[in-house]
């Protein structure tokens, strides 16, 4: 049986994933995916050969949106293309019979796709992974001899095609009641706007301290500025990261108001000078 690893694209942050696949005789039946600004986690479900559905451990970390893509039960999965950069930031699941939805955000640096050989189907993934899919590849396998793949040309140009209406009724969406609204990809053509009395948000990642997680969370408390960052107090953006669970409990937010102020007044010399002072954020 011929097996082949395709990729993968994305960064070189999180941990390894060798080979997160299904067993020998099994087809993957469901692709449950979380995600926010990027791609956040991805766990399979397959039907096994007794029939049985089973499902994967889930990879990567807990996204806002969370969606379900399901296969009929003669489709099977032949390729992924989307885009990336430090992390997967969106992601398309492309089968012998059509194109999925696109899950993430409409970010990346490059585009990225991935297809399995002739006579193959995509079995599984390898890459990095942690709190997001850092990383992504495919693992293939050659079909079952009962499968009768068709043509090539013919599954290259059903991958391609636009997903219709009908097709996404297949798709089971979830959102949490907090959440925000999805964000804008090129599959749905969605836009997203803010009220005219808001100011257009800032970059809160260069405040030494923030990455995109934790700027996804401030965003979601409505801090989108440095001016909302900086009129918050330490001890009120401590409360909002131990409310979001332990990962976030050793993070000290004492100095991101002070560095936001500056932000805020676009003095960007003196908070150079201020974040050469310190060490992830902290006063040396």
């Amino acid at each position: 049986m011929s097996e082949a690893k395709i990729g993968p694209s994305g960064g070189e942050g999180g941990l390894p994933i060798e080979r997160y696949e299904i067993p020998t005789g099994a087809r993957i039946r469901q692709i449950r995916v979380t995600h926010g600004w990027f791609v956040d986690s991805i766990q399979i479900a397959y039907v096994d050969a007794e029939g049985n559905l089973q499902a994967l451990p889930g990879i990567g970390g807990h996204g806002e949106h969370e969606h379900l893509f399901i296969l009929d039960a003669d489709e099977y999965l032949i390729g992924v293309s989307g885009r990336s950069g430090a992390y997967v930031d969106s992601i398309r699941f492309h089968t012998n019979k059509r194109v999925s939805p696109t899950y993430g955000g409409a970010g990346g640096e490059v585009d990225f796709s991935f297809l399995a050989p002739e006579g193959s189907e995509v079995v599984g993934f390898f890459g990095r992974a942690d709190w997001y899919i850092d990383a992504i590849g495919i693992l293939t396998r050659s079909l079952p001899t009962a499968v009768e793949a068709a043509p090539r040309a013919k599954q290259i140009e059903a991958a391609a095609a636009p997903v219709t209406p009908s097709q996404e009724g297949e798709q089971k969406s979830r959102k949490s009641k907090k959440e925000t609204p999805p964000p804008a990809s090129a599959e749905t053509g969605a836009e997203t706007t803010s009220p005219a009395s808001k100011p257009a948000a800032d970059n809160l990642q260069i405040i030494e301290g923030i990455g995109p997680k934790i700027a996804e969370l401030l965003a979601q408390n409505g801090i989108t500025t440095f001016a909302d960052l900086a009129a918050t107090s330490p001890e009120e953006l401590r409360k909002m990261l131990l409310a979001a669970g332990r990962r976030f409990a050793v993070t000290d937010p004492t100095t991101w108001p002070e560095q936001a102020a500056l932000a805020a007044k676009g003095d960007m010399e003196a908070l150079k000078a201020l974040q050469a002072s310190l060490k992830g954020g902290r006063r040396k």
